[in-house]
């Protein structure tokens, strides 16, 4: 059953988000294009201006299309599970925790694919940008020298770094997940108001942020105790212990994630079983 909801959900959800991605696509395009072009090379001086404008478009651009995805994923959620769309969705017969999961899991992928979307997109404005300062040549040297003189310094300080990139995606991929459950659970704490339940959820999840992120930095500082104690010990440091102290600030992060996430989807079960209003 959770398979025939996931299809479901999938059909039902990916037009928004693609969308969204096609719009910052576009923007993509019409950026690089646009810094290839001879257009700024023009000698007026408002052309900066022009320049300035065009950065603080392609970066709202970026932001309102990632915030633009968590918003609708967050409104599907309320609407699917909380309103008059709910008497169906929780007459199924399925359990709330496939509803959850089915949401869940086509939730995360096209949080990831617009995450990707938006790194490829500054990857290529950035290329476009320097268009004038990059041969092949140059890219050549400047590869070899950062093999030569940095790799070697990342490895020292962070061991193999081939294991320590699917680290940090494996971090990613946890982190998106307890950011939609974030959502999922606020949402579901908003059906507690008798009205403005939109509102409530609103002021459930900037709750839920401020203490997660003010609870997190103080465990997050307890590694640095030592070297904030001791106003030698940042200078007697190597490198494989700064890199020890990272991996350890990471691990906890994630950890912190997984047992939180935990939590706040257990609490979103819970409300969807005792106490759903659909008033």
């Amino acid at each position: 059953m959770l398979g025939k909801l996931f299809k479901y959900e999938w059909k039902s959800f990916w037009k928004v988000p693609a969308a969204i991605n096609v719009f910052l696509l576009i923007i993509t395009f019409i950026g690089a294009v646009s810094l290839l072009s001879p257009f700024w090379e023009l000698d007026f001086e408002i052309m900066d201006t022009f320049m300035v404008v065009a950065i603080m478009f392609y970066y709202l651009a970026l932001m309102a299309g990632s915030i633009a995805v968590a918003v609708y994923i967050a409104i599907r959620f309320y609407k699917n599970v909380y309103t008059d769309e709910g008497y169906l969705t929780n007459t199924l017969p399925v359990s709330p925790r496939d509803i959850i999961f089915s949401k869940l899991f086509v939730s995360v992928i096209w949080s990831i694919i617009t995450g990707i979307v938006i790194c490829f997109s500054i990857f290529f404005i950035l290329i476009a940008a320097m268009k004038d300062y990059i041969n092949t040549y140059e890219v050549v040297n400047v590869w070899q020298e950062i093999k030569r003189e940095v790799l070697p310094v990342m490895e020292e300080v962070f061991g193999n770094l081939v294991v320590f990139v699917l680290f940090i995606i494996l971090l990613m991929i946890i982190t998106t997940f307890f950011s939609i459950l974030m959502m999922y659970s606020a949402v579901s704490l908003g059906q507690m108001f008798t009205k403005h339940k939109v509102a409530g959820a609103v002021i459930w999840y900037v709750a839920e942020y401020v203490i997660v992120q003010f609870s997190s930095s103080m465990l997050m500082n307890i590694p640095l105790l030592g070297i904030i104690s001791d106003p030698y010990a940042a200078d007697t440091m190597t490198p494989a212990a700064v890199g020890t102290l990272i991996k350890l600030i990471l691990v906890g992060s994630g950890i912190i994630s997984i047992i939180v996430g935990t939590l706040l989807y257990f609490l979103t079960e819970y409300m969807m079983r005792r106490k759903l209003n659909l008033d």
